[in-house]
């Protein structure tokens, strides 16, 4: 029971749950002082039950528990900071910094432009970032492949990878006849070149005897290239896919600011016109948890289809 009791109840993480529901006795000086008022807490209280379960879940893997009640802590600490100092004693500029009650709220009372932004954003994002991959680990085993073309072909493909989509998101988004299109094209730069690269050297690094044994079984080409090395690199390839799908989304968002009429980005942008902050925050903390969520179905597909690893 004792040492239930120290796993799951008596930790910094709970302590700090704990004080942000003492919060809500207190009185509300924002809702006395603010003409918008104070919304209802079910939906911030919803949100916090939700991030309590889930830390109650991870604590039974040893090997995340510590991580886990780190993280939690710091989520726990920001929130009891953000709920004391502006819904309760309204400290802050309440112009920039809305309560929170009144930001998770816009989850429920906005929730179908969100959610009309969030399918817009994912349809680009999948398509984009998936064709960016494809081709690239294709061609980039290609050229890998080959000494000669991966000596001509490298240099150049290491200097353009340098160069950041978001310089070059506003032109691309001028030029092109569609936004649709125009998205699609700045997620799929976002992650070619670095991929392509990243492809070229996943390729020298094969152990030789890998490919030497393939060549003595009088394995074709395309054999070796799609069913060896491809899939011997598939860890690296997918260890990548946070970086690229972190990319494609902050090139989206920045494109979306620019000229879209929906998606994330957009959504963000449209409430900061209007210096709607409690919508604009709802908004980043939205696409913070999107991408935590990808990320997350990273690790799952990693698991399940990846057995090997080096």
């Amino acid at each position: 029971m004792k040492k239930f009791l120290f796993k799951y109840v008596l930790n910094f993480a709970n302590l700090l749950f704990v004080l942000i529901l003492l919060c809500f006795l207190l009185p509300s000086k924002y809702a006395l002082e603010m003409r918008i008022g104070l919304k209802g807490p079910a939906v911030f209280l919803t949100v916090l039950a939700l991030i309590e379960i889930r830390f109650l879940f991870s604590l039974r893997r040893k090997d995340k528990a510590q991580s886990s009640r780190d993280i939690t802590t710091v989520v726990y600490a920001f929130l009891f900071i953000w709920e004391l100092f502006v819904s309760r004693l309204n400290l802050l500029p309440y112009v920039f910094i809305p309560a929170p009650e009144n930001v998770f709220h816009v989850f429920v009372s906005d929730a179908q432009n969100i959610f009309q932004g969030f399918l817009s954003s994912m349809f680009l994002i999948l398509v984009g970032l998936l064709l960016s991959i494809v081709s690239a680990v294709i061609l980039g085993t290609l050229v890998g492949w080959n000494p000669r073309l991966t000596k001509a072909v490298y240099p150049v493909v290491k200097a353009v990878s340098t160069v950041p989509a978001l310089i070059y998101t506003p032109y691309v988004v001028l030029i092109m006849p569609t936004f649709r299109v125009a998205s699609l094209c700045v997620i799929f730069l976002s992650g070619f070149w670095g991929s392509v690269m990243d492809s070229i050297n996943n390729t020298a690094f094969v152990e030789k005897k890998i490919v030497n044994a393939a060549k003595v079984l009088n394995l074709s080409t395309p054999t070796i290239l799609f069913r060896i090395i491809i899939p011997f690199n598939l860890p690296r390839i997918i260890n990548a896919l946070p970086i690229r799908l972190a990319n494609a989304l902050m090139t989206l968002t920045v494109a979306e600011m620019l000229g879209a009429d929906c998606g994330m980005g957009y959504y963000v942008r449209y409430a900061l016109n209007f210096a709607n902050y409690t919508k604009a925050i709802a908004g980043i903390i939205f696409i913070g948890f999107t991408v935590t969520v990808l990320n997350s179905l990273i690790d799952v597909v990693k698991r399940r289809l990846i057995k090997w690893s080096y």
